[in-house]
């Protein structure tokens, strides 16, 4: 069976639609490339201001609330499990977690690694005029409301 140019034409169509809604759908579950926000002005947020920014407070993420304790401890509340773990921040503003009792992360980034006995997450955040924004791997996660103090 032969496919005529028409033919062709029209899976070609389609299955570039489908690229593009996948590409958009991607993009409203995890959020828009964080390159989108340095282009428009935005600016990474370095060590120092990263650990005052966290150290002390707890941030509310959709999935739960994260304490980061002042000596670098960390408690969770995620998915309403209470865990504990450590957190560290590098002289280029990347936070990470490590959290020895979590199974699976649902963080879908380069940045996320499960050993069999802990998971390690990372991520860091940009001021986009104002607003501090969170970005793991190439998707900006968005804005977390942080609170003074331990708010599990």
């Amino acid at each position: 069976m032969l496919i005529t140019k028409a033919e062709l034409i029209l899976f070609i169509a389609v299955v570039s639609s489908l690229a593009a809604c996948g590409s958009r759908l991607e993009n409203q579950l995890l959020g828009p490339d964080p390159q989108v926000l340095i282009n428009g002005g935005a600016t990474r947020i370095g060590g120092e201001q990263t650990r005052a920014h966290v150290s002390g407070n707890t941030e509310v993420w959709k999935e739960g609330n994260v304490y980061y304790k002042p000596d670098g401890e960390l408690e969770l509340r995620w998915h309403k499990v209470r865990s504990r773990g450590t957190w560290e921040v590098n002289a280029n503003g990347v936070v990470c977690w490590n959290v020895p009792d979590w199974k699976t992360l649902d963080l879908p980034d380069a940045t996320s690694v499960q050993t069999a006995r802990s998971a390690r997450s990372c991520h860091y955040y940009l001021d986009d005029h104002g607003k501090i924004t969170t970005v793991q791997g190439k998707y900006v996660v968005g804005v977390h409301e942080i609170k003074k103090g331990r708010k599990l």
